[in-house]
């Protein structure tokens, strides 16, 4: 309960801390940025402290948070002076958000402690940082937490910095810096921080798209749509749940388990109860998109994870620590387009001997950057700061910077259009500034990050033969697909489009990919490369594949036509903001279409191509296109049904909201039987230490990694047995964060792109245990700086040490510490 209390509020210090920043940077929303003053904290002090450690100014240790908290709040203090300064009435306008707002703020405060405590009490029956991921979540954690200065050390491969997006685990340390909790306890509690800061943020953004609306709902009403928006995000399952409980029920009869087609489901066991029960369950959620190879033959691993089931997973993934951020994100895109842009005078001619043309070009470039700039607002530094949260979605999450860059470009267009200004050469100067702009801000913030990086990403490949059933497609976002039809049905209907548009939208968006994945296959009998690719992707010869690939598409072709005809209605929508007419959609029925049109494409763009990365498959791309589609339609979805509730008939009305509700319940019951099913119910003892469990069945490691915590320095190479990715090896490593010669190998080609280094370094570890060559020995300790020794029963067993050879050791390496079967040596030369 301690732990408890000091970690939330560490969390209450660093929202006080960014509020007189959230409050001039959220001017133009109703809660002025209160509800995302948390995330804004960590983010901006967790920049201060990244930035200041990676230059050598700063210590990455508690003193160093608190200095970077100190500089976040000086600079909301001088940004939001205006809020602190007292008016002709007395009273300081920050001081009289708080009077008038207090529901609001007590709202939330009591929002975020009830989603924090009931997610750590999920949590403390089912802590084990062990299985999936977890152990790699946890070195990172711990190599950063044993880093004074970064790039942090890479706990799994010495001498390395860590690859990866890491700036999530630098936040995370910085609460563990300054509550005092221990690593293992912080990890679980870290887990339901961002729980209830993702639920507290989709909240602020559903209450601020209500209370803003031409049509508002006040009170406890916008209370109401911002929980549905924090359910929608935060809680809710996909729909797949229900095939779980009819095959568990014996319901669910074959034709319906091939139609759905859910990889596995035919193994769950039929007990007749309503409940499943099968171990694991939940997991298949996350794999309702099934692919197959080409021939059909084999399938092919798709992941389609969403919040709650990450959440129940207990993993502590980049994407899962970026979803504050990207709430916070789309709270300032929000707060971007229902900000008045200023008029701005001309701009001057340039004085030199340049030629009158030149001088057009120079001042056509120069309006349109100021108008940018004034766009942004906050006396110029608007834009620097928006740049700079996006680029904090490259450092949390990479894939997150292109999507939601997208997204405030577009909003930034469609704000524009609301200004009344024509979509000319101007305009798309604008478009272009402010896409590049941001783009460059976001990328050099972050440089010293992007300098250490490595990705195995290697270009985009086409997608050819496995387009998304619709049956699949819809239990993954069912709700949200019916709440965007029926949003479009009561828009259009008050805002009908023009019959061309819609026709020239339609062919572009329905025919352009077809025609793009058909140029690639005829192309490719023409051009030797192309060729290579398409038949090294389908292992058949080009002359070949044409009529199964057309087959493919026209037997499964809902999924394209659904989403095309959806994003065509939402792009005609949209653009009526630069019509003239009074009837035109108000400002936040477009930031929403705007939403769905971002979640959309990138459900539509997984159709066609996808990343190419070290798994050959679009797995991984729909897995993070997918997870930021279920956001945006979330978010959307519950303005949606404000906005059907307060302008469609009254039949129309009711009609809409049973379909939602029956559909809502049927994606209540996955976290309503996974819950209980991943915490055993709720038995056992509960305990928030993740680590705990290594004291439990393994003590003699739990204490050998205590003593590396306390008698060794940070830097400290150790050498433990390497195993294979997602097992319990390199666990002393993980949990001590001294860093060992090779952690999990195959997790290392994933962030660098090459096996080489881990390649190299396992046959050394083999001579290190071996120890029958000493000079070998020798120089591998030299090469690498290694310390300490540690040869357990899972090195004994591994590198098949036996008893009469441990012995031989000693000469080189001094035991220093023994617990049971465990040994640390020391490196003593000889």
């Amino acid at each position: 309960m301690l732990n408890f209390l000091r970690f939330w509020f560490i969390l209450q210090l660093f929202g006080l801390v960014a509020m007189p920043l959230a409050w001039r940077l959220f001017a133009h929303l109703p809660d002025r940025g209160y509800t995302f003053s948390k995330p804004l904290g960590l983010l901006a002090a967790g920049y201060v402290l990244w930035l200041g450690a990676s230059l050598g100014v700063l210590r990455n240790n508690a003193g160093g948070a608190v200095l970077a908290m100190a500089l976040v709040l000086l600079l909301g203090v001088w940004l939001g002076r205006a809020g602190l300064h007292a008016g002709e009435d007395g009273e300081r306008p920050l001081i009289a958000f708080f009077k008038q707002r207090w529901r609001l703020v007590l709202t939330s405060e009591l929002l975020f402690l009830l989603a924090m405590a009931a997610w750590a009490f999920f949590r403390a029956y089912n802590p084990d940082i062990a299985g999936t991921e977890k152990p790699m979540e946890f070195a990172f954690l711990n190599g950063i937490l044993a880093s004074p200065q970064f790039p942090p050390h890479d706990p799994w491969l010495a001498g390395y910095g860590i690859s990866y997006y890491y700036f999530g685990y630098v936040q995370l340390n910085m609460l563990v810096q300054l509550s005092g909790v221990i690593p293992g306890v912080a990890f679980n509690l870290g887990l339901a921080a961002i729980f209830a800061l993702t639920v507290l943020g989709a909240f602020g953004l559903g209450y601020n798209l209500v209370a803003g609306d031409t049509k508002p709902a006040r009170g406890l009403r916008a209370g109401l749509y911002g929980g549905l928006s924090a359910l929608f995000v935060a809680v809710m399952g996909n729909l797949e749940v229900i095939l779980e409980v009819l095959r568990t029920r014996g319901l669910l009869t074959p034709g319906l388990q091939k139609f759905f087609d859910i990889k596995d489901l035919g193994n769950a066991p039929v007990t007749g109860s309503w409940r499943p029960e099968q171990f694991w369950w939940w997991w298949r959620a996350s794999r309702t998109i099934h692919d197959y190879n080409f021939s059909g033959t084999a399938n092919q691993e798709v992941i389609d994870e969403f919040p709650m089931f990450s959440f129940l997973l207990g993993d502590m993934h980049p994407h899962v620590l970026a979803l504050p951020f990207v709430l916070l994100t789309i709270a300032l895109a929000l707060n971007l387009f229902r900000r008045p842009t200023p008029e701005l005078a001309p701009v001057p001619d340039s004085q030199g001997e340049e030629t009158a043309w030149v001088q057009g070009i120079v001042r056509d470039w120069r309006s349109a950057g100021r108008c940018v700039v004034a766009g942004f607002g906050l006396d110029g530094w608007g834009l620097p700061i928006y740049g700079m949260a996006l680029g904090a979605l490259g450092f949390l999450n990479t894939w997150d910077f292109p999507i939601y860059l997208f997204l405030v470009t577009l909003v930034y267009a469609l704000r524009r259009g609301f200004d009344g200004v024509r979509r000319d050469a101007h305009f798309w100067r604008e478009i272009i500034i402010t896409f590049v702009g941001l783009f460059l801000i976001g990328f050099i913030a972050y440089l010293p990050f992007y300098v250490s990086f490595s990705s195995q990403a290697g270009g985009i490949l086409p997608n050819l033969y496995n387009p998304t059933r619709f049956a699949q497609f819809f239990l993954m976002f069912g709700p949200f697909l019916v709440a965007t039809i029926a949003l479009l049905g009561v828009a259009l209907r008050r805002h009908p489009p023009q019959r061309a548009s819609l026709a020239s939208w339609g062919l572009t968006v329905l025919l352009l990919p077809l025609l793009f994945l058909f140029a690639i296959i005829i192309f490719g009998g023409i051009n030797p490369g192309l060729r290579h690719l398409v038949e090294r992707t389908l292992g058949q010869p080009v002359s070949t594949v044409i009529p199964h690939l057309l087959s493919l598409r026209l037997q499964t072709p809902f999924t394209w036509l659904v989403v095309g005809g959806l994003l065509t209605l939402i792009a005609v929508l949209a653009m009526q903001v630069w019509s003239k007419s009074e009837k035109r959609p108000s400002r936040h029925l477009v930031f929403v279409l705007a939403l769905l049109f971002t979640a959309l494409l990138l459900t539509y763009g997984v159709e066609f191509v996808y990343l190419r990365d070290s798994f050959g498959t679009r797995m991984n791309t729909v897995f993070k296109f997918y997870y930021q589609a279920w956001v945006l339609m979330a978010v959307a979805s519950a303005y949606a049904l404000h906005y059907i509730h307060t302008r469609a008939s009254a039949s129309t009305r009711y009609a809409i909201m049973i379909v939602m509700t029956l559909l809502v319940l049927g994606g209540l019951l996955y976290p309503a039987f996974a819950i209980p099913s991943k915490a055993n119910n709720f038995q056992g003892d509960p305990t928030l230490d993740g680590a705990h469990f290594v004291a439990v069945y393994r003590p003699d490691e739990a204490a050998v990694i205590q003593w590396l915590r306390q008698n060794t320095p940070l830097d400290a190479v150790i050498v433990e047995a390497t195993g294979g990715s997602y097992t319990d090896f390199d666990t002393i490593s993980a949990h001590s964060g001294r860093a060992t010669l090779l952690g999990w190998g195959g997790h290392e080609l994933q962030w660098r792109g090459t096996y080489d280094i881990p390649g190299q370094r396992e046959p050394e570890i083999e001579t290190l245990y071996r120890n029958q060559d000493r000079t070998a020995v020798r120089l591998i300790v030299a090469k690498y700086g290694i310390d300490y020794l540690i040869v357990g029963p899972r090195e004994i067993d591994k590198y098949k040490i036996p008893p009469n050879r441990l012995s031989a050791f000693e000469p080189t390496w001094e035991p220093v510490f023994i617990d049971g079967s465990t040994t640390v040596y020391r490196w003593r030369g000889g």
